[in-house]
């Protein structure tokens, strides 16, 4: 070895030997170790076999054990309050064991430790408890606390004051203006199954997961079905959910999707959730279709055919949201046409109710709203503005009527049809919130409109076959959209 390599192998020894006999791990939490020990009394569940989706309707109690550790992996004597929350869904409060203290999502470690049971609700897919240090500790009752003091209780140069203003107040009865060392932890995941199409349309009027980025569940035995192709996106039904009603589903695509054809199976799907004014809707949708030999058999289902007592009543409507839906023998509104109403009297070419003309219906009008709602009594009044603005029109049969869009059908001209019977309308079922006539049956193409009218089909046909095209082209503006 030459001098040169002895010097600085001597170095090498040397820092080393420092290292060695100069460190200290740091003290203090650095992190906390979370463990689920019980979901609903029972081991936790497996990937294998996963609790169903929590819809937001009922609570689940997750028994937990938390452990505040330093950056050296040890249990470290942390004696403060630690926030839960869990992702995806909500923690409503947690219940301290061992004659702990919580409050609300908040619970306190003592010596490091902390057990408790966590009450869960809208939990879906792999689930993690998180337990956070966020610098909150709650004020004795009956004494102010310093986050609601008027003081400024932290350091000299701090000029805000309580909170929300001062951000080391993590609530008004916080009796600290200090922040927290917001260390964290995370459990492993707790197994629910991933969504199905029912479970994110809920069981009633809106879904329990608004907001919410998720995948659905195409997995067999589920089978989602696409049965309509839109300008704007597409319909899907599971078919596992048929006669429990709650299972089908529009995802928004802003425009065409591209290379899809009713009939196409999917075998992946997923979105961000949301509500457009009543209408459960999958915005931003991803999708795979499933690659099937040859001429497999097209499944989409038959149309529900909607009779009075369905079209009544709102629960039953919403089973079929977003599902195919027909009605029969029905005829366009009599009082159906562009010139405006007169003292909430209306006729053949009159059933307009943008009285002053400005090209809206203005509800803060006593006398366009006036109009308007006495228009949408009349089950042979079609309001002009409504149809004008997004091809909506009433038909009735007498007793009961719901609207028609039936702007697929370029051929048919629904004012020139006024009164006339239209044998069948076929298409999906949209829900708008605004108004008194919530629903709309969606013609998707010519096959959907059975008439003797020019544009109608002949006769109706079967799903198997109605509507089904070529497929839709690429999008070659994907990019930028």
């Amino acid at each position: 070895m030459t001098p040169r390599a002895r010097h600085r192998a001597a170095l090498a020894a040397a820092a080393l030997a420092g290292c060695s006999s100069d460190f200290e791990p740091p003290r203090g939490v650095s992190s906390f170790w979370v463990q689920v020990e019980q979901v609903n009394g029972e081991a936790p569940p497996s990937a294998e076999a996963p609790l169903p989706a929590n819809r937001g309707d009922t609570v689940d109690a997750w028994s937990f054990r938390i452990e505040a550790r330093d950056a050296a992996g040890r249990r470290a004597p942390f004696d403060g309050m630690v926030r839960l929350s869990i992702e995806p869904g909500a923690v409503l409060d947690v219940e301290a064991e061992d004659e702990g203290i919580a409050v609300g999502r908040n619970i306190r470690l003592r010596g490091g430790v902390a057990k408790g049971i966590a009450h869960v609700t809208a939990v879906y897919g792999p689930t993690r408890l998180w337990v956070e240090d966020v610098g909150y500790r709650p004020a004795s009752r009956g004494n102010r606390p310093a986050c609601a003091n008027g003081v400024n209780d932290d350091a000299p140069g701090d000029v805000l004051v309580d909170f929300p203003a001062d951000p080391g107040c993590a609530f008004a009865d916080d009796d600290t203006e200090e922040g927290g060392s917001f260390s964290a932890g995370v459990s492993k995941p707790v197994a629910y199954a991933v969504p199905r199409i029912a479970d994110v349309q809920g069981g009633g009027p809106a879904t329990p997961y608004p907001t919410e980025a998720m995948q659905i569940n195409t997995a067999a035995p589920q089978q989602v079905v696409v049965t309509r192709v839109s300008s704007d996106g597409f319909y899907v039904t599971d078919l596992t959910g048929e006669g429990s009603g709650f299972n089908h589903l529009f995802a928004y695509n802003f425009n065409t999707p591209a290379n899809m054809r009713i009939c196409d199976r999917l075998e992946y799907l997923a979105g961000t959730v949301d509500e457009f004014f009543g209408f459960t809707e999958l915005s931003f949708p991803s999708y795979e279709i499933a690659r099937v030999q040859g001429g497999a058999e097209c499944l989409v289902p038959e149309p529900t055919v909607l009779d009075g007592p369905t079209l009544a009543g709102a629960s039953a409507m919403e089973r079929l949201e977003s599902g195919l839906v027909r009605v029969e023998g029905f005829h366009v509104s009599e009082r159906f046409g562009p010139r405006p109403a007169r003292d909430n009297v209306f006729a053949a070419e009159q059933s307009n109710c943008d009285l002053n003309g400005d090209g809206r219906v203005d509800f803060d009008s006593q006398a366009e709203r006036s109009c308007a709602n006495a228009c949408s009594d009349d089950p042979e009044c079609s309001e002009w503005t409504s149809y004008a603005a997004r091809g909506n029109y009433k038909i009735t049969d007498g007793s009961s009527m719901i609207q028609i869009q039936t702007g697929t059908v370029s051929a048919f001209d629904p004012t020139s049809r006024r009164g006339e019977v239209i044998d069948a309308v076929t298409g999906t079922l949209r829900n708008f919130s605004g108004g008194s006539l919530h629903w709309t049956i969606e013609a998707r193409c010519p096959d959907d409109l059975v008439c003797a009218a020019p544009g109608c089909a002949p006769a109706t046909k079967p799903s198997k076959e109605a509507c089904v095209r070529t497929r839709s082209l690429d999008d070659n503006d994907a990019e930028t959209n």
